[in-house]
């Protein structure tokens, strides 16, 4: 007659006891592979819904104002600007609620303003800025617009302006009234990227790199870089090592490779700052538009 195999009591309790072993790990394993992924995820999303309309140089959207306003702020800067006698200015937007953007981060995108009077002498202001594209969101070109399109984005009522001295303004005009304009862009885009590596470029860089080729009249990207290291101090982001490899899978703007230690990036501060360092600096404040 046969038999069935019956195991003992005593051994199913070791057989417990060993698979508890093995799976508990796991288990703590996947708890905590879980809870950082949510964590990385969540800062990821965070940084993704501050960034896709703060820091990205981007013409695209869905504006927050009414045209008949931003039509309004622009003809307020333009006047501001013409009454003051200033040829060309550096003004920044705020591409998101000042209270949702990173620390020491007050203003966004930024672009160089020019005095291009209208056919009938009335004050006009041209705009150049940098924006990344919206097919391919990691290359950017050069775009020339309007006052009421560069706020097209804004999210608060008021505007960063850095006026350069008169004769910095002068350089500017004739700058990017050259054929030398546009010969630091860097066509490869990213939200944060560093000030110190050539391998990518936002709108505010794009300015200092511009500001920088200007001054120092060299197009040498390389000599650069390395000249900007002895005179700048750029805005730092603090993030953590997941945070660091979670918001490149959020949004691909997000790139890190070009930052080996901290977080570095320019800010409007950093043009200021960069514009004081060659006594280049006459104003820097904010323009209140209500």
């Amino acid at each position: 007659m046969c038999q069935l195999w019956e195991p003992s009591t005593f051994n199913m309790q070791k057989l417990d006891v060993v698979i508890g072993r093995i799976i508990r790990p796991i288990r703590i394993f996947q708890i905590l592979f879980f809870a950082l992924f949510v964590a990385g995820s969540l800062f990821g999303w965070n940084v993704h819904s501050v960034y896709r309309m703060a820091v990205a140089s981007s013409p695209i959207g869905e504006p927050w104002f009414e045209r008949e306003l931003l039509e309004k702020y622009g003809e307020s800067i333009i006047s501001h600007l013409a009454e003051n006698n200033v040829k060309a200015a550096i003004v920044s937007r705020s591409g998101q609620k000042r209270s949702k953007l990173p620390p020491g981060v007050a203003f966004t995108h930024s672009a160089f303003w020019l005095y291009e009077p209208n056919a009938d002498g009335t004050p006009h202001y041209a705009v150049y800025n940098l924006y990344h594209g919206e097919e391919n969101r990691l290359v950017s070109s050069l775009v020339k617009d309007s006052p009421a399109d560069f706020l097209r984005l804004t999210r608060e009522h008021d505007v960063g302006i850095i006026i350069p001295t008169q004769i910095v303004q002068n350089k500017i005009l004739d700058y990017i009234g050259s054929s030398r304009y546009g010969e630091v862009h860097q066509v490869n885009y990213s939200l944060i990227s560093n000030p110190f590596d050539s391998r990518y470029q936002n709108c505010n860089e794009f300015m200092l790199d511009s500001l920088a080729a200007m001054f120092w009249e060299t197009p040498n990207t390389a000599l650069i870089k390395t000249r900007l290291k002895k005179v700048l101090k750029p805005t730092e982001l603090k993030a953590s090592i997941i945070r660091r490899k979670v918001g490149p899978v959020v949004d691909e703007r997000l790139i890190m490779t070009d930052h080996d230690g901290p977080i570095l990036t320019t800010t409007r501060q950093t043009l200021a700052q960069f514009l004081d360092s060659q006594n280049g600096l006459k104003q820097d404040y904010v323009l209140d538009l209500d």
